[in-house]
């Protein structure tokens, strides 16, 4: 019995979950450990080409993929202790921390920007969810 491409991604999809699933926390460690290492000793060029081949990889997908992407990481976050929510914050703020200090002087601009526009149209909306007595304690602040 040959198996076509897609029964084959998802066969061994199926196995790789049953396969993490049965795993210990420590081996779960060591795997997250290696693929660190992985990533540190990889040359720039070698990052550059990962980030490509995501890339490429991530607009090949058709809307369901990507909202199965969207739904697992959601999923993800939700089941997260306190204390990895708080690890998984830290990591962000140190990331955004080195990528605003790389940004030249216009892409800081741009972001401000984007930032305005957003909130203006946040302001927008909430203030027209806003009923008429919550509007009226806004507008005449006691």
């Amino acid at each position: 019995m040959k198996l076509s491409p897609e029964e084959r991604k998802e066969r061994i999809k199926e196995y790789n979950k049953r396969r993490y699933q049965n795993m210990t926390e420590e081996q779960r460690e060591e795997i997250n450990e290696y693929n660190k290492r992985r990533l540190q000793n990889m040359t720039e060029e070698q990052k550059e080409e990962l980030k490509e081949y995501n890339k490429r990889r991530y607009q090949n997908m058709t809307e369901e993929q990507r909202e199965e992407i969207k739904e697992y990481n959601k999923r993800r976050y939700q089941n997260m202790t306190e204390e990895q929510k708080e690890k998984r914050k830290e990591k962000t703020n140190e990331y955004n921390k080195r990528r605003y200090q790389n940004m030249t002087e216009e892409q800081n601009e741009k972001r401000k920007e984007k930032r305005k526009e957003k909130k203006k149209e946040y302001d927008k909306r909430r203030y027209q969810n806003m009923t008429e007595e919550q509007k009226n304690k806004t507008i005449t602040p006691h």
